[in-house]
């Protein structure tokens, strides 16, 4: 047997029988042994949603995932650079704008 170089990667197969539409999503790796290409399945993952099948095999070709809630929290800016340009809690929104204008005809 080969050594276990070769990275993995989820096969997806197709069938139909008698009206029946028949899928498996295999874990396999492939590798060179004697001039010709094998692989080696690594695991069934049919047992898996569908969903959770297509999230493997973006992940194992090198995308990264973050949780939900630590997305949510990254895009969220800081409540005092939200407010920057407003001139404080009491003053109207406009108020700094209107400032500017008090000298042009």
């Amino acid at each position: 047997m080969a050594a276990r170089t070769g990275t993995a990667h989820v096969v997806t197969t197709t069938r139909k029988y008698k009206d029946r539409i028949y899928r498996t999503h295999l874990l396999r790796r492939s590798y060179r042994e004697g001039g010709t290409v094998k692989n080696e399945t690594l695991g069934n993952l049919s047992h898996l949603p569908d969903a959770l099948v297509e999230i493997i095999r973006r992940s194992l070709q090198g995308e990264t995932f973050v949780p939900a809630a630590q997305g949510l929290r990254d895009l969220s800016l800081p409540r005092a650079r939200t407010r920057a340009g407003r001139g404080g809690d009491d003053a109207a929104p406009g108020a700094r704008f209107a400032d500017r204008l008090e000298g042009v005809p």
